[in-house]
């Protein structure tokens, strides 16, 4: 079994780093021919070898090189080459020792996070106290990432200590985690060239998920789709490419950029799967190192809110501008909170490095760790939303802290939208969704919203006094239309199916919902002691009247009747039928009871029969058997009506 590893090179120029990595591999990494005349290598190189993979029979580390430039010159090409690294190699030269460019690499290696190094201290042959010039370096390495790391003297000339680095990469990677596949490809796009009768060929280290032949792509921040038609990986065609394989791409519907056409070149970013758009802003924590870069004035300098920098992301770097909270400065050893405003989208996930050089390209001055990939502009100064980021600043890889801060912004969440926004798999969002939801942190509603608990819990407590207030405020009031309760909670309401969710809620907690009302159990109707006279006058009035009842708006001959009318009407004691029509209610109780006995008895009846046994008019019978059809006391066939139990 192979396990696919990146190894990547750091260090001062003509430290050895390309000599170094040809020993290693057979392969030389300098394929320009000015790099060749030179000397120097000035694009990233690529190369590859294997290792046994120590304390197993036939496994073994299929490794992919990267050589990076060690000319200052050339840094933002070093920088495109080490974002997807599991291990870094630094070089030093026994007889040149710690420089600028090897102070200015280590940072941008801190930067972005990587912290697995072996210390490779090249022309150990030239070196007369070998011992010494490792103690010393052993005491410049401290405080740095690089303290502690390995270092292993060698001579690529005489292959003295190259079975020695071997064997402590091997060891070293045997404690390594695995290449993270969370099930979103992603390939930092380092080369792109369109051979003769091929078309489109990319390459780049495949991070985040497997990769197919036929699969889906998108390229950004051209935002066009394309679809691998086939896959290599150290020059093998392969059918699928893993997390952590040097993979090249052979993408034909996808062209080349020019000046007068969108492709795809080197510094963009093939994602796959279902994510999230690309966003022209990022929330993210920056620090800045406390040690200067020799000849770099800018690692001296405060960096000012509102200042043009260039950020490196993957293979590309974008121009952005950084804007801190109010009043803040960036000072050498500090950090802080920021939000970075690119000129292009950038495609991003919560936890990737950046790192950020002046505009000049003179100095690297920072590095950041991305908080919120799809931020709003607005209320970035906001306490409550710098408390978010300073919490999410804590743990950028902790899901279930991500999770958490979530759902305290955005209050409802699905799964989907989880799955399209942070860097881990469905497999890994269940699971922490399941354990989060046994602490009673989370709320499922329904079968696709969740909520954070603290929250619907006040939710539904808002809701409920805002039941209990309008019973108050209302008390000759039945309960509050579902339609005003929606418009009275405000927007969180517009999220489909949560009205839905926030009744049942309700229902559960001693609230009756239905025929469009809610209302609490213990709400009982009062009657105003103003209208008690003139509803005692309009129930004798009906009562007496039988199925024979004066017109409703006889009975509502002043303003207090007609309040009193309503009233009755709400709480059942009179029963409109119609506009025209109003029984008495224990009138039409006794009236359904007699419809009822006559059905039993006759089994069905004409409406004609209906009226001669009741004894009353055409203008009363009508709608008084249509109310019983909607009640579904009864059924109309043709002209008989029948019982509902009994049809």
């Amino acid at each position: 079994m192979s396990r696919n590893y990146i190894i990547g090179t750091a260090g001062h120029i003509d430290h050895g780093k390309s000599t170094l990595v040809q020993t290693l591999t057979g392969i030389n990494p300098d394929r320009l021919p000015e790099e060749k005349e030179r000397g120097v290598t000035i694009e990233l190189g690529f190369a590859h070898f294997s290792l046994p993979v120590p304390k197993t029979s036939d496994d073994t580390f299929e490794l992919g090189v990267v050589d990076v430039p060690g000319h200052a010159d050339f840094v933002n090409n070093m920088v495109a080459g080490v974002g997807t690294i599991d291990l870094g190699i630094f070089v030093v030269a026994a007889d040149d020792s710690w420089m600028p460019q090897s102070e200015e690499h280590l940072q941008i290696l801190t930067y972005l996070g990587i912290s697995n190094f072996i210390v490779a201290l090249t022309k150990a042959d030239l070196c007369e106290d070998l011992e010494f010039v490792t103690e010393m370096l052993a005491d410049d390495l401290q405080g740095t990432a690089l303290e502690g790391a390995p270092i292993v003297p060698v001579s690529a000339p005489t292959g003295f200590g190259v079975e020695l680095l071997k064997e402590t990469i091997a060891n070293t990677l045997l404690e390594t985690p695995a290449p993270r596949n969370f099930g979103h490809p992603r390939l930092a796009v380092d080369r792109a060239f369109s051979p003769k009768g091929v078309g489109t060929v990319v390459t780049g280290t495949l991070a985040g998920g497997e990769l197919k032949t036929g699969d889906s792509l998108i390229a950004y921040p051209s935002g066009l789709k394309t679809s691998v038609r086939a896959i290599q990986n150290h020059s093998s065609s392969v059918d699928h490419a893993m997390p952590g394989m040097r993979t090249a791409l052979n993408l034909p519907d996808l062209p080349l950029t020019s000046k007068s056409k969108k492709g795809v070149s080197r510094g963009n970013l093939l994602v796959g799967g279902s994510l999230a758009e690309a966003s022209y802003e990022v929330d993210a924590e920056l620090i800045r190192s406390v040690r200067p870069i020799p000849g770099q004035k800018g690692t001296l300098r405060p960096l000012k809110s509102n200042h043009r920098i260039y950020v490196h992301h993957g293979s590309g770097r974008t121009q952005a501008r950084v804007l801190f909270p109010e009043g803040n400065t960036l000072h050498p050893g500090e950090s802080t909170i920021a939000q970075l405003r690119f000129d292009h989208p950038v495609h991003s996930f919560v936890g990737e490095r950046i790192v950020i050089r002046e505009l000049s390209g003179e100095a690297t001055i920072a590095g950041g760790t991305i908080l919120d990939a799809h931020p709003s502009r607005r209320n970035f100064r906001g306490a409550d939303r710098q408390l978010f980021l300073i919490e999410r600043a804590t743990a950028p890889d902790d899901l279930q802290l991500l999770f958490r801060t979530h759902l305290i912004r955005d209050h409802f969440l699905t799964e989907a939208d989880l799955v399209q926004a942070l860097p881990f798999s469905p497999a890994e969002i269940k699971a922490a969704l399941k354990k989060m939801t046994k602490a009673n942190e989370v709320v499922a509603l329904g079968e696709k919203y969740l909520s954070f608990a603290p929250y619907w819990k006040g939710l539904v407590k808002e809701s409920s006094q805002l039941v209990q207030e309008y019973h108050k405020k209302h008390p000759d009031q039945i309960g509050m239309t579902t339609e005003l309760f929606e418009k009275s909670m405000g927007a969180p309401m517009g999220i489909p199916g949560l009205l839905d969710a926030l009744l049942i809620q309700l229902s559960e907690k001693n609230f009756k919902v239905g025929d469009n009302l809610i209302c609490h159990n213990s709400h009982s109707l009062e009657l105003p002691p103003e209208l008690e006279a003139p509803a005692a006058e309009i129930l004798k009035t009906l009562d007496s009247a039988g199925l024979n009842p004066p017109l409703p708006g006889d009975l509502q001959g002043t303003p207090s009747h007609t309040a009193a009318y309503k009233f009755l009407s709400r709480t059942r004691q009179i029963i409109p039928l119609e506009p025209k029509v109003t029984l008495g209610g224990e009138v039409f109780q006794s009236t359904v009871a007699k419809v009822t006995a006559f059905l039993e008895k006759n089994g069905q009846a004409t409406v004609s029969e209906l009226r001669q046994e009741l004894d009353t008019s055409r203008k009363v019978i009508m709608p008084l058997l249509d109310r019983l059809d909607r009640d579904r006391v009864t059924v109309r066939n043709g002209d008989y009506r029948t019982l509902v139990s009994q049809s």
